[in-house]
């Protein structure tokens, strides 16, 4: 994996980031697992990332085996599972401030999956 590029912390796009994330750990924490709020982050984590997030094998990967539904709802492991592929790709593009803690390990190895969703 090529190596991440320092993205500024003063980009008016990390607060819109941010604050969409925030939003994303409210309805998780309330379990109000509506897709239009993991596609808003989606969106603002795009705008962050220096590699087209669409094309990332990780986003590839989970979003070919786990769908999302077009709009409503999703269940809240699906909720969770790609809550957590944003947290990878975040740490891939370098926008945790630290190196991608799976960057040494096989997709398949991911604990937190647990067998829930194929990854």
């Amino acid at each position: 994996m090529r190596q991440a590029k320092v993205v500024s912390k003063f980009k008016e796009t990390i607060t819109d980031m941010n604050n969409e994330y925030r939003n994303l750990l409210w309805a998780y924490k309330v379990k109000d697992c509506r897709v239009e709020y993991l596609n808003t982050f989606e969106q603002a984590l795009a705008l962050n990332c220096d590699f087209p997030l669409w094309e990332n094998p990780r986003y590839i990967r989970v979003t070919y085996r786990n769908p999302l539904p077009e709009k409503g709802y999703t269940s809240i492991q699906k909720f969770k599972l790609y809550m957590m592929l944003y947290y990878y790709i975040m740490s891939d593009a370098g926008l945790l401030d630290r190196e991608a803690e799976a960057s040494s390990q096989g997709y398949d190895n991911v604990a937190w999956a647990q067998g829930v969703m194929r990854w």
